[in-house]
This record gives structure tokens, sequence and C-alpha cells, in this order.
């Protein structure tokens, strides 16, 4: 509904006629846009970006993180790095306090 499509390989098995694309987006850009052309190389850098965040959110509900619901790096990557303080501060007080430093909440006192 938005128009966003994103960076990931484009799979030409699900199709009787394939385009002769890598990425899905490089079909929108060539639909809506003339004046507009993508380097391949830029294209595989941002999907290396791309593949990166995703590892990092993964990484983040494994650590009990929670899912990253801010848009754009700079605004994931400061939620994540709050979030991170934030388990530090939660494990140096329940250690402080007696409790299993990897609790993820604090005791109630």
């Amino acid at each position: 509904a938005q128009g966003v499509v994103p960076i990931a390989p484009y799979n030409p098995r699900n199709t009787d006629d394939p385009l002769d694309i890598d990425y899905r987006v490089e079909d929108r850009i060539d639909e809506h846009a003339e004046d507009i052309s993508l380097k391949q190389s830029v294209l595989d850098e941002t999907y290396e970006h791309r593949t990166q965040v995703e590892r990092t959110n993964e990484a983040c509900k494994d650590c009990g993180l929670g899912h990253v619901l801010a848009r754009g790096r700079v605004h994931a990557r400061t939620q994540v790095f709050v979030a991170l303080c934030l388990r530090v501060i939660v494990a140096v007080t329940n250690y402080e306090q007696g409790d299993n430093p990897g609790r993820t909440k604090l005791k109630t006192l």
C-alpha cells in the first residue's frame, strides 16, 4: 500500500515469464521511473546491510530484547543501544541485590 519494495533477491521460479533482474526493486524502478537507474554494486551492498540488520534483529530477539520497531538505520541502532544499556542496568542491579543477573526483570522489594 505504501509502495515500498525491499532490496530482496528476485525469485524467477514463481512465474512463467521471468524478468532479467537480480532484485525485485529493479522492476519497480523500471516500471515507475524513467530517468532513474541503480548500480548493481549499490544494490548488492544495500542487500548485504539488510542481511546484517536482520541478523542483529534476530540476535536481539534471542537475548530477550524484543522486536526493533524503529524505522531507519539510525533510529534502529539507537533503539538497540538503549535496550542493551537497559539490560546491563537490570543485570547489575539484580547482581547487587543478590539475585540472578540473567533475570530480565528487577527484583521487587
